[in-house]
């Protein structure tokens, strides 16, 4: 979660970057804000984590280490470091896991449609990707335990977040191709689930990394009363 605090360190390393236009080593970020290194390492590590900063190893050459590799960060391109932008992914993130939390097989068919129609207004590809997510796991709620545990296998065997990602995604297509009702909600959602594998392919891989932590909660909350552990 960005906290408030998390927000002020990816603010300032965001500031250092664009003056700079080269990584930030951590100390440099602990002296501007004025607190231990270690502490600031540790903040920018859970940054680095939840995919708001990605690291680079640089060659110190400084006369009393030469040739040490130095941990440095810079933000992830996933939206330039912007804390304003990390919050409303927080915002997003959060409702679309409490409707899933809260979905009945019954109502799947109505929320799953209702989140389509905001899909079209969201700016950022991560956003619109993860409510497509959603309205998938809506519908695959709908189909039973069965299909949440072969979209959660193939998420599983794979060994990157990209290829995790996609897979997952193509499962969840042929199921819902297959087995959902023909109509205008199949083919709306089999349209949307064609541009999410075209969307993930253009993420960065901070914006994998973020978006496979998100599915993986999804499916943790959509599943929480049938036997699927993922």
């Amino acid at each position: 979660m960005l906290t408030r605090r998390r927000a002020q360190f990816l603010d300032r390393i965001q500031a250092i970057y664009q003056q700079t236009g080269e990584p930030v080593h951590y100390i440099t970020v602990a002296e501007a804000l004025q607190v231990s290194k270690w502490t600031a390492y540790d903040v920018l590590l859970e940054l680095e984590k939840e995919g708001y900063l990605e690291r680079q190893y640089i060659v110190n050459n400084n006369e009393k280490t030469p040739g040490r590799s130095m941990i440095m960060f810079f933000p992830a391109p996933l939206a330039g470091g912007n804390s304003t932008f990390a919050m409303d992914w927080q915002q997003v993130r959060a409702r679309l896991l409490d409707t899933l939390g809260d979905l009945l097989p019954r109502e799947a068919g109505r929320v799953a449609h209702e989140l389509m129609e905001e899909i079209p207004g969201k700016v950022y590809p991560v956003i619109t990707c993860a409510y497509t997510l959603t309205v998938l796991l809506a519908y695959l709620k709908s189909l039973g335990e069965k299909a949440l545990s072969l979209v959660c296998g193939a998420l599983q065997k794979a060994p990157r977040p990209e290829a995790g990602l996609l897979l997952a995604t193509g499962t969840g297509l042929g199921l819902a191709v297959n087995l959902l009702p023909q109509g205008n909600p199949a083919a709306q959602m089999a349209g949307y689930l064609n541009r999410l594998q075209e969307q993930i392919g253009n993420l960065t891989s901070g914006e994998h990394r973020l978006l496979l932590d998100f599915f993986h909660e999804a499916l943790e909350r959509v599943s929480k009363k049938a036997e699927v552990r993922c």
